[in-house]
């Protein structure tokens, strides 16, 4: 059976928000600083309603610095540029380009390395790595809002706001919330110790877009309605589940797609869930082989596990009659552990 670990204690609420409000102002350089004088009629303050809508229609060009702790744990700066054009939907369409990595030389190593990331990688930076409201009713449940005035980012005038969990083992996010448009023009993920893990900065910003080239390969992602739906699209396979994830009551099913990967031809089911802010996904790979094949397990048993965790991201695989099952989300969400282990031990009695 999957061993279970236990979540660590952490801090209790309130001393965080007192340790956040400390932290608020250490957080920006300059560019960031708090606006010199208010205006009489100064804009209403950003609610998650305000930020949410913005999403569904707000287009916009950006310049931005985005920030990645590499493992040894320092940090590399990307200058990037995101265009997003509003759809009505939670899921705009949207152009992620690398522009380079802050002191490196175009063509070094490290340069081409993060350029390759892009191309791979780049559509999920934004769909899963940036602050998103995504759905208002759970994100108005499990998280409250803390204004902290006005600064200027980006040449813009906007409000600094800490977003706050009500979960112990979720980011604390402070962003700061451009006064027009409310589109975020700055975001630092806290952890709950208020380790700082990973941030964006804008750098010039224009409210439109030109004509995109969305970086969403949208040719090879089939939406579905429901897990039966899918399942019938699929085929019927054996050893596909319907995952039970009763351990993250704050979070909902909130997509599923099928993925056809242009490389190998396997087809991947892949099911996403949000507390209305954060999220993690459960990936399921058809006619796939054992991962641990040939490796020796560690607890002297064939029902193995394998978990990756940083302090950016938790991953955890394993496999069961031909299906390869990743689970994934943010390295704070330790009940992920606990996630796993029950979705391992539904596959094995289906």
């Amino acid at each position: 059976m999957p061993s279970l670990r236990p979540i660590p204690d952490a801090s209790p609420i309130a001393k965080w928000l007192i340790a956040a409000a400390a932290c608020v102002g250490l957080l920006v350089p300059a560019a960031g600083q708090r606006a010199a004088s208010l205006s009489k009629t100064a804009p209403p303050v950003p609610t998650l309603a305000s930020i949410g809508q913005a999403l569904l229609i707000q287009d916009y060009t950006v310049e931005q610095f985005r920030r990645f702790r590499d493992e040894l744990g320092n940090v590399v700066t990307v200058r990037e540029r995101l265009e997003v054009d509003a759809n009505g939907t939670a899921r705009p369409d949207f152009e992620i380009t690398f522009l380079g990595v802050v002191g490196e030389p175009a063509g070094s190593a490290l340069s081409v390395e993060w350029q390759q990331s892009y191309l791979r990688f780049g559509n999920l930076f934004f769909r899963h790595g940036s602050f998103q409201v995504r759905d208002l009713a759970k994100a108005s449940v499990n998280y409250t809002l803390h204004d902290y005035g006005q600064v200027v980012r980006a040449g813009r005038m906007a409000r600094r706001m800490v977003v706050f969990p009500a979960s112990v083992d979720k980011a604390i996010w402070v962003v700061d919330i451009d006064s027009v448009t409310s589109v975020p023009l700055f975001i630092a993920e806290f952890d709950n110790s208020l380790q700082l893990r990973a941030n964006i900065e804008a750098l010039t910003f224009t409210p439109s877009v030109q004509a995109i080239t969305p970086t969403q390969a949208a040719a090879n992602v089939t939406p579905m309605t429901n897990y039966a739906g899918a399942e019938a699209f699929l085929g019927l396979p054996t050893g596909l589940v319907d995952p039970i994830v009763l351990v993250t009551p704050d979070y909902a099913l909130e997509r599923i797609e099928v993925h056809d990967d242009p490389i190998n031809g396997r087809q991947k089911l892949v099911m996403s869930y949000s507390d209305g802010i954060d999220q993690y996904m459960v990936v399921q790979t058809m006619n796939s082989f054992d991962p641990f094949v040939g490796l020796p397990s560690a607890v002297g048993g064939t029902h193995t596990i394998g978990r990756f965790r940083d302090p950016a991201l938790s991953a955890l695989v394993f496999w069961d009659d031909q299906v390869t099952f990743h689970v994934a989300g943010r390295g704070s969400l330790r009940r992920l552990d606990e996630v796993a282990s029950r979705i391992y031990l539904q596959a094995l009695s289906n």
